[in-house]
């Protein structure tokens, strides 16, 4: 998933040019013309399936609204917040506090060419913070957007080092895990009525607080401010206790993207965009150069 996700945009690009050039060099030196259906052809094969690569995954990230963790549902969400690291984690080649790291190291072979000569991922869980509550992330399997990207060559070695921030916005989408959610309106209020009746039970408290002629009774303009009360404590409550609730996002079952991203939702979606309308705009130009090729070949 790492591999397709940095990589498959520029090499399925390459790949299309390259194919498109070699049918562009056979028919100018008059060499196997008859192949450059074929190789059109193909080259579009590769564009449409890069294209749908982008496409899905525009999709999916556009078509789930962001939740805030407290009144997410339980399954596939959109949660936007802020990276804690439950333990502290450095990147092993920057230092640097993060929650996440990706490395690979390679070297150089006898024929001078990068060989991969080790690789690390973290897959340590770690949290995500926002104003209602708080969600331990497991990484495991996620296709992983890091903030940054660190290179550094070395003695005959090259690391290239992806990290994911401590303290720092990020974005997750993925399956969650709640086993406390939200009260519905009518638990609030059921929660609401038990407030107020023992309020009632301390009727000196009570007009204490909500007797505010001084007549020594609660009248009904004084009593709904009673009640107004009563709830906005209720909710209080609730929210409280659902920000110490800490639930669990992970890896879908049923093979739905699963995205961790130290780039903002919007501009994941303009990358995906942007390499979406390329793949399709050679996917294109590659079916009617093949048309064409076949039409003059006859």
């Amino acid at each position: 998933m790492q591999f397709r996700s940095y990589y498959l945009n520029p090499l399925a690009l390459c790949v299309c040019i390259g194919l498109v050039l070699a049918g562009v060099y056979l028919d100018y030196h008059g060499r196997q013309a008859h192949q450059l259906p074929f190789l059109f052809g193909l080259s579009a094969l590769v564009a449409i399936f890069a294209w749908a690569f982008n496409y899905k995954r525009l999709l999916a990230i556009s078509e789930v609204p962001i939740s805030t963790i407290a009144s997410a549902a339980q399954g596939y969400v959109e949660l936007f917040g802020k990276s804690k690291h439950l333990s502290p984690t450095r990147s092993p080649i920057q230092g640097v506090p993060c929650v996440w790291f990706r490395l690979w190291v390679y070297a150089r072979d006898s024929n001078y060419m990068w060989r991969l000569e080790d690789y690390q991922v973290s897959e340590q869980v770690f949290e995500l913070h926002d104003e209602s509550g708080v969600c331990v992330v497991d990484p495991k399997g996620a296709d992983v957007y890091a903030a940054s990207r660190h290179v550094i060559t070395q003695n005959g070695h090259r690391y290239i080092e992806d990290v994911l921030f401590a303290d720092k916005s990020i974005y997750v989408l993925g399956d969650l895990d709640a086993n406390t959610q939200a009260n519905t309106e009518s638990e609030i209020h059921h929660e609401v009525g038990k407030l107020l009746t023992q309020w009632k039970q301390s009727k000196a408290r009570l007009l204490q607080r909500f007797d505010l002629n001084r007549d020594s009774e609660v009248d009904m303009h004084e009593w709904e401010q009673a009640r107004e009360q009563a709830y906005i404590e209720v909710k209080r409550k609730q929210a409280q206790l659902l920000k110490r609730e800490r639930h669990l996002i992970a890896k879908p079952k049923n093979k739905r993207l699963f995205v961790i991203s130290g780039i903002t939702p919007q501009a994941l979606r303009q990358r995906y965009r942007y390499w979406a309308i390329v793949h399709f705009s050679i996917f294109f130009v590659a079916v009617l150069l093949s048309f064409l090729a076949s039409y003059l070949a006859i």
